[in-house]
């Protein structure tokens, strides 16, 4: 039996204003002047910026508050989008149901034990929560609103993903591939490194989506290795990660892409092609 596979990849981009400068009243307008002074007010003069020119010298920059976006996140996955990227996903994962055991049994002949901790490490919430949020402290306290949007995005993608992904732990309730529990459908960790990867892949183009994508695919393998996850399961985690990814980074990215899945010998396949 050949090695189960999941292929991914997707899209990205963010900017920034500036501000005008105030224009000098004119230096004859004396009383204006001694006017302005005498309250405190010399560097706006808003009388005289209004007579040159009727447009506001500085627009503050605007944010959405943080629960008010993950409650956007969370409506905006309900969409079009997400069903484009969770279908192809949902039929590949039901082509390949019948490999599910198979699959883990080859996962877990052609991983070391140490190769299918470290996934479950990588792809763990604490380490995927952890590294977004120091991505966010990061870019406050350097000044970088590209990195602090980077890890605003990261955040709410973890939030999301894990919210849809316990839901149907919980509703589903599978039991594991090596019996532990019944909470295999889906992987959470998959579905979390999917969504890391996609939001980088996003801002920041296929040459940080790529090696983010082939960790995340790593998570997904070491997950049946170990045997937590089926291949399903994987499969379905990933898709929600890419999907929860594009919901959350909507501000950023433009390119589109189609995604599709198929059954391959001994595995399945989810492909991405650029529009």
């Amino acid at each position: 039996m050949k090695l189960s596979t999941i292929a991914l990849v997707t899209v990205l981009s963010v900017s920034r204003f500036a501000s005008a400068q105030t224009p000098t009243p004119p230096a004859g307008d004396t009383q204006t002047i001694q006017q302005a002074s005498h309250e405190g007010l010399l560097a706006h003069v808003p009388e005289r910026a209004s007579s040159i020119d009727s447009k506001p010298l500085f627009k503050p920059a605007t944010q959405t508050p943080f629960f008010s976006a993950i409650r956007q996140d969370t409506v905006g996955f309900f969409s079009m989008d997400t069903a484009k990227i969770i279908g192809p996903v949902f039929l590949a994962a039901l082509a390949v149901h019948p490999m599910d055991h198979a699959a883990v049994e080859d996962a877990s002949e052609r991983m070391s034990t140490g190769g299918y901790h470290l996934g479950a490490m990588y792809g763990s919430i604490g380490v995927q929560a952890g590294l977004a949020a120091t991505t966010y402290i990061i870019g406050r306290a350097t000044g970088k609103p590209e990195v602090a949007s980077l890890g605003s995005d990261l955040i709410r993608a973890q939030l999301v993903s894990q919210m849809f992904v316990q839901g149907a732990k919980f509703a589903v309730k599978r039991e594991r591939p090596d019996g532990s529990n019944s909470l295999s459908f889906p992987s959470g960790h998959t579905a979390s490194a999917f969504a890391t990867a996609t939001v980088f892949q996003q801002h920041y183009g296929w040459k940080a989506g790529i090696p983010a994508y082939a960790a995340a695919g790593f998570v997904g393998a070491s997950r049946m290795a170990g045997g937590k996850h089926y291949l399903t399961d994987v499969m379905i985690g990933a898709g929600i990660g890419i999907a929860v990814g594009h919901t959350v980074t909507l501000h950023v990215g433009k390119e589109k892409f189609a995604l599709g899945g198929a059954p391959t010998q001994g595995g399945g396949m989810v492909t991405f092609t650029k529009k």
